[in-house]
């Protein structure tokens, strides 16, 4: 600050000095010409001085309404980005509903109840979870669970007011199965080594069976709890077990387990007592 101070009054005097050069190269200068002659110099430096330092401050001033400006419509923004991720989910979530409804619609022979994912077991994939309705909705034991898309799983559990679910792709899942093109009856197990990755096992399936890649599976309705023609996915694989004689296959499940939010439970009717 001091040096600032020093440079300043050099810059002066120096000012002042060619001031007065300028006078005694001219005698007919009058006093008053002679003080505007010092003091005009230094009033025009102080005044260059004073006006650079005043647009300093309005250049700071304009700077912090940008910064506010900016913020603001930053804000704004993410408002507006929040809103379209809402609108997007719900019109997703609509989309789901409708396909729901339209497959009721479709089954109206089918006692249907839709229902919502509350809760799930640990992990990327739907293969144990909870849904939102029980025996407050007659939903028991053994009742299956589908999408709009095909197959999902069967209630293991009630309560009064929740189910649980264990869905296909579970090792503890077996479903009588067949390969729609052929007729050829077969199972789908869930299976460890394919679960993490939401696809499943298609078994029992002999080397005369000329199964396809591509070849969609469905439930063949046998063994008492899926009814028939469910559709369960599609061949992505086809393999030998070590002895060559059986065949097994990969099945991309028709259901998406990683994304499903919704389901539709199939209420079973009751099974007539004996006489």
């Amino acid at each position: 600050m001091l040096i600032i101070i020093l440079i300043i009054t050099v810059i002066i005097f120096i000012l002042m000095g060619i001031s007065f050069a300028l006078v005694s190269n001219n005698a007919t200068i009058s006093g008053t010409n002679v003080a505007e002659a010092v003091v005009s110099p230094v009033q025009k430096f102080f005044s260059s001085i004073g006006s650079s330092v005043g647009g300093f401050f309005e250049f700071v001033g304009d700077m912090r309404g940008y910064k506010e400006e900016n913020l603001q419509l930053k804000d704004e923004v993410e408002k507006q980005a929040q809103q379209i991720r809402e609108l997007e989910s719900y019109k997703q979530e609509n989309q789901r509903l409708r396909s729901l409804l339209e497959l009721k619609d479709n089954n109206a022979d089918k006692d249907m109840v839709g229902c919502e994912i509350i809760a799930k077991d640990p992990g990327n994939w739907f293969d144990v979870f909870t849904i939102d309705k029980g025996k407050n909705y007659n939903i028991k034991k053994d009742d299956v669970v589908v999408t709009n898309n095909g197959l999902v799983g069967r209630i293991t559990e009630v309560g009064s007011n929740w189910a649980k679910v264990v869905a296909i792709i579970d090792t503890d899942s077996s479903v009588g199965a067949q390969v729609t093109r052929t007729q050829d009856i077969a199972i789908v197990d869930g299976d460890m080594s394919l679960a993490d990755s939401g696809r499943c096992k298609l078994s029992s399936v002999t080397n005369g069976t000329s199964l396809v890649v591509g070849d969609e599976v469905e439930t063949s309705g046998l063994g008492g709890i899926y009814p028939k023609g469910i559709l369960i996915g599609t061949v992505s694989e086809i393999k030998s077990d070590a002895t060559g004689y059986t065949q097994y296959a990969i099945i991309d499940t028709a259901v998406d387990f990683e994304r499903i939010r919704e389901v539709l439970v199939i209420r079973m009717a009751d099974e007539e007592p004996e006489e």
